[in-house]
């Protein structure tokens, strides 16, 4: 698993997991579960699939719960880059790069978003293009 594909359990998973270790004390299963939960693109062994499609469908899709997901979606970027305005806080100018860097992919994947919902964003990405001194863009 990788932090790039984490997500955190949502309530349901935890008490779903909880329950495999607590009751049926099966910690390789509730570890299974897990894993599952937390990473969607994880493979699952043959014997838990059916555990596995269970627990993954505890999580609702977003236009089910919006909020949650856009909390998640701002947690995720909270943990990747708290770390990151501290160092700036203290005078590191090394931090200026990685945040440059995570600022202009989630400019990236909210512009394929905001196609995706029927929003023209062309200015905006010409502005965006020119601010990031993009190779190649004619501005157009």
């Amino acid at each position: 698993m990788t932090t790039a594909t984490y997500v955190p359990p949502t309530r349901e998973q935890v008490e779903t997991i909880t329950r495999v270790l607590l009751h049926d004390r099966d910690a390789d299963r509730a570890a299974t579960l897990l894993a599952a939960a937390t990473n969607p693109g994880i493979a699952a062994p043959r014997e838990h699939a059916a555990e596995v499609a269970a627990i993954r469908a505890q999580r609702p899709p977003a236009h089910h719960d919006l909020p949650s997901a856009l909390l998640r979606i701002t947690r995720a970027i909270d943990t990747e880059t708290e770390g990151l305005y501290a160092r700036q806080d203290n005078g590191h100018a090394d931090a200026d790069p990685a945040l440059r860097a995570i600022a202009f992919r989630l400019l990236e994947l909210g512009f394929t978003i905001a196609e995706h919902s029927g929003l023209n964003c062309r200015t905006i990405e010409t502005a965006i293009a020119t601010t990031y001194a993009l190779p190649s863009h004619d501005g157009t």
